[in-house]
């Protein structure tokens, strides 16, 4: 009997940290690297920093809403959030999003808590690449960004 129980231990094991091959793990937190998503629309966007820059200035990251997506999943398991209220000008709308858009992810990174994309999108002034994924009208969009210098005078 106690060789039963351990070896229902072992599998509960198994299973839980995706070491199984038939078993698939969804990622729960931001520390969590979403799977490689099935393939959709990806678009390029190459940002001046300085572009970037100036408009978290001006209007900081507090200037949208998100709010979570409940879709099938319960209350507990729901990581996707909805945005609303893209002002124009704003580091949001510069990045390619609208209102209504779902950000699933980014750079790969499941979205655990609304505060974390604006402080994601705080950190961008200061990368060279990154990715988000949201849903769009039921589509899923990969936008993949290039942040490049200033373009100076002559």
């Amino acid at each position: 009997m106690k060789r039963v129980i351990a070896l229902g231990v072992l599998t509960i094991g198994i299973l839980a940290t995706g070491c199984s091959p038939s078993s698939v793990r969804e990622p729960k937190f931001i520390d969590d690297i979403r799977p490689v998503p099935p393939p959709m629309k990806v678009l390029h966007y190459s940002i001046q920093r300085k572009d970037l820059q100036d408009a978290l200035v001006q209007q900081g990251v507090n200037t949208v809403r998100l709010v979570p997506v409940f879709d099938n999943l319960s209350v507990s398991q729901s990581y996707s959030y909805r945005l609303f209220d893209v002002q124009e000008g704003s580091a949001f709308s510069l990045l390619g999003l609208q209102s209504s858009d779902v950000v699933i992810a980014a750079d790969r990174y499941l979205i655990k808590r609304p505060d974390q994309f604006p402080q994601f999108v705080s950190l961008l002034a200061g990368l060279d690449e990154a990715t988000i994924e949201i849903r769009r009208g039921g589509e899923s969009k990969l936008f993949k960004y290039s942040f490049i210098p200033a373009i100076g005078k002559k």
